[in-house]
């Protein structure tokens, strides 16, 4: 009975059954892990309701904050985008200690002078 009660609360907090849903269930699995060793609260609906209140604050404030990293991701990439690249520090860029200009050793047997004909 209390788990209703619980996803009613949170289904009008949160405007989402599904999402209400998951929240009353790791309450409850908390629930689950601390009241053996802790025992059972003087009002476990209270507590089963506010510990899936802080589980939904935890939620929008994870979900908030990746919002807000894709929207400035989007930002730099368009920046990136309406910048042209400047070729002559690229071609100068050591990559794992060597330049991109420099040909590397190549281990076909083709290109070796050995394998070469006069």
């Amino acid at each position: 009975m209390e788990a209703a009660k619980v996803v009613a609360g949170l289904t009008r907090m949160v405007r989402d059954l599904d999402l209400a849903e998951d929240l009353a269930q790791e309450a409850l699995v908390v629930a689950l892990e601390k009241w053996p060793h802790e025992g059972i609260p003087p009002k476990p609906g209270a507590w089963l309701m506010t510990t899936a209140k802080h589980r939904a604050l935890d939620h929008f404030r994870k979900t908030d904050l990746n919002t807000r990293k894709h929207e400035e991701l989007a930002r730099e990439l368009s920046e990136l985008e309406r910048t042209p690249p400047d070729m002559v520090t690229a071609m100068d860029d050591p990559i794992g200690g060597r330049s991109r200009h420099r040909p590397s050793r190549c281990g076909n047997v083709v290109a070796q002078p050995s394998n070469r004909r006069s």
